[in-house]
């Protein structure tokens, strides 16, 4: 779709583009907090609404809006500040060797311009700081304000729990989550399918006919005609479709690399987040570096880091493997910090008490209370995390050069593999059919993994 808005409106297509892509980094945190908080009204609130007589329009005023008031505006936060994260990313659009830019200009591409083909670190420095600033000062200006004020007023909830916690989920029980003996279709499938059969054929014949016009546009304005099996054939026959057969090999690798990142920043990010929670002083200090690391758009400090442990390492492949890693925990990390911290503050002090009681203190008061109470957060930030995770290693994989006599540096993955495609071929072809993969890979995690796991966790959510 991006590509397509390139070719087919001039300069409102590229200032389009830029939109299309702050959008899909910016629009999942608001949508999973809503959904995570919808899915969190506590039944007796549901059924005592409907009692009062409260449905349709009254029923959202009163119930749905004021609980989802602190997922939206703490998704909200997330969403600013990973839009700041990307913004060097959609402002510096690079296809088949030529680089695009926004005819209105913008911070993200002059730091990228700065970074990537002046490489003059000292000013790139100048710019992030000044980045840096802004989201520091807007976030103190709006974001905490409106997160204290969305705060009050939210259900005061009672726990409904087995006190054993985590200390009764053993191997066999994880095991069983993900057992794959009798595979279904996602749950998200089979809503979809229901509410399909609540529409008419004619209206479904609409949507499908639209849809197919969208992308026949697209492919038309990229190809100049409609693509025919001959120019798909020949599309996977330029490189890099040769690397198609160790397809399996670089899904692998890929999948590993955000297996590490996710394993780094799950544990870093509950350490933090109950510290963060728990201790005001902590609090105070950790906050305005949460700000820093989510506002920074990181991806400008990638080619500084891949070249400085390039040149401690002396190898540039190690150099941008660990590059890869980093960059994936520093984007990672914020979802699943944020969603535990806002999980350990809804803990109800009756709980607190009630293992104070029973001596809960140190690892066994995490183990048996903290990490129970919040386990739906971890896996809806695990969801946003993995996502944005996906955006991140497209760019982390491949380390592009803007001077001809240089080669590009790239570890093995689909990420690069798309890069490839895009940056340095032109190749439209393997680009859409790697997308689809990339596509196909995170439905399948979601299906198998996700939902399962968002199940299975729901009955230690806490109720009133």
């Amino acid at each position: 779709m991006v590509i397509g808005f390139l070719f087919a409106l001039g300069p409102w297509g590229i200032e389009l583009s830029v939109i299309v892509l702050l959008f899909t980094s910016m629009a999942w945190a608001i949508f999973f907090g809503v959904l995570g908080a919808i899915r969190g009204i506590p039944t007796n609130v549901a059924e005592s609404a409907k009692s009062f007589g409260l449905t349709g329009w009254r029923y959202i005023r009163h119930v749905v809006l004021p609980a989802i008031a602190p997922a939206v505006v703490s998704g909200a936060n997330l969403a600013w500040c990973d839009g700041w994260f990307f913004m060097i990313a959609a402002e510096y659009i690079q296809y088949h060797g030529n680089v695009v830019k926004p005819p209105s200009g913008g911070l993200g591409y002059l730091l990228a311009k700065t970074a990537y083909e002046f490489k003059d670190m000292n000013v790139a420095i100048i710019l992030l700081v000044f980045i840096t600033f802004i989201v520091v000062y807007f976030n103190t200006l709006t974001w905490h304000r409106l997160m204290e004020r969305a705060s009050t007023g939210t259900f005061k909830p009672v726990f409904r729990m087995d006190l054993s916690g985590v200390g009764k989920l053993g191997m066999a029980r994880a095991t069983s989550w993900l057992h794959f003996g009798r595979l279904h279709w996602p749950r998200s499938f089979s809503i979809a399918a229901q509410r399909l059969r609540k529409y008419s054929r004619i209206e479904k014949i609409i949507a499908a006919v639209l849809a197919l016009a969208a992308v026949f546009f697209v492919l038309y304005q990229v190809f100049g005609q409609f693509p025919t099996l001959t120019m798909i054939h020949a599309g996977f026959r330029q490189p890099p479709a040769n690397e198609l057969v160790n397809l399996p090999w670089l899904t692998l690798l890929t999948m590993g690399r955000l297996g590490i990142a996710y394993g780094i920043s799950l544990a870093a990010a509950i350490g933090m987040g109950v510290l963060a929670a728990e201790h005001k002083r902590f609090a105070a200090i950790f906050f305005p570096l949460y700000d820093i690391g989510q506002g920074v758009p990181i991806l400008a400090l990638f080619p500084v880091i891949s070249l400085g442990l390039g040149q401690l390492l002396g190898n540039p492949r190690v150099a941008l493997e660990l590059t890869c890693i980093i960059m994936l925990v520093l984007d990672m990390i914020w979802y699943m910090f944020l969603n535990i911290v806002s999980a350990v503050k809804n803990i109800p002090t009756e709980i607190n008490e009630v293992g104070q009681l029973l001596g809960f203190k140190g690892f066994k008061r995490i183990s048996h209370i903290v990490i129970p109470s919040i386990l739906p957060a971890i896996v809806t930030g695990s969801i946003l995390s993995w996502g944005t995770g996906w955006n991140t290693i497209i760019f982390a994989e491949y380390l592009p050069s803007t001077e001809p006599t240089i080669p590009p540096v790239s570890i093995p993955g689909i990420g690069s593999l798309l890069d490839k495609a895009g940056y340095e071929y032109g190749n439209t072809v393997v680009l859409v059919f790697m997308l689809g993969i990339i596509a196909a890979i995170v439905l399948l995690m979601e299906g198998l993994v996700w939902r399962r796991l968002l199940r299975k966790f729901e009955k230690y959510h806490v109720e009133v």
